[in-house]
């Protein structure tokens, strides 16, 4: 039961990247992101010619935040196994996955509000974009601390069959430190460094999805790997 349930767990990653991306990305073309140096008429004009793809696309991709929270907690175990008796760093990465799951969430709460009411004031909508984007793109740190955790407790596995390989510790870190870019735009409007940028958005948009699929495999191979030591155990 808990093999079929951890593989569950698992696969709600790919769920995630599925639905997150016809949601928000398809649907309500929310990539690539509207500038931030757009003007308020500018941003309002989005919501208005497309409120039904926004609102419907952003429905999907609240249900694929929620599903990355069955995903956090496969993961969190998986490091338990690690770790043991002293479960620090699973139980750090559980709680900064857990606010990872708002962060996801947040925003498209905000975004489908500027689209509830399209026609309000210009200057409200950006507001209410603004803020959906700076959280979204801005709130590097439970997934910076999430990444950490992760990549200290691989490479921390001195059993003789580790769960993980070593080298998806480094991975882990790497991937936490290309996160850090996004903390920057609140200073930025344009340039690599903006919500839409290279450095600020796009590294790290892409880093995150090759993140899941990586980590989807490992996880496959640690699941089974955890059902034959549960088996060999009984026997």
């Amino acid at each position: 039961r808990s093999f079929f349930m951890g593989l569950f767990c698992a696969w709600c990653g790919i769920g995630f990247l599925l639905l997150f991306t016809a949601g928000w990305w398809f649907l309500a073309r929310f990539l690539p992101p509207p500038a931030p140096s757009l003007d308020a008429a500018e941003v309002a004009a989005i919501y208005q010619q497309h409120t039904g793809g926004i609102r419907f696309g952003l429905v999907l991709a609240m249900i694929a935040a929620a599903l990355t929270a069955p995903w956090v907690a496969v993961i969190a175990i998986q490091l338990r196994r690690i770790e043991g008796n002293t479960p620090a760093l699973a139980y750090t990465m559980l709680v900064a996955g857990a606010v990872g799951v708002l962060v996801l969430l947040l925003p498209t709460l905000l975004w489908t509000t500027a689209a509830f009411r399209p026609e309000r004031g210009a200057d409200l909508v950006m507001l209410l974009n603004d803020l959906g984007w700076l959280l979204f793109v801005m709130t590097f740190s439970p997934f910076f601390i999430q990444n950490l955790v992760i990549g200290l407790a691989i490479l921390g596995d001195k059993g003789a069959e580790p769960v993980f390989p070593r080298w998806l510790g480094y991975f882990n870190i790497w991937v936490a430190i290309l996160f850090v870019p996004g903390g920057l735009v609140t200073f930025f409007k344009t340039g690599p460094f903006a919500w839409n940028g290279l450095l600020a958005f796009w590294l790290p948009l892409v880093v995150f999805f090759i993140w899941f699929l990586i980590m989807f495999a490992a996880l496959l191979s640690a699941i089974r790997q955890q059902s034959g030591t549960t088996a060999s155990s009984a026997v």
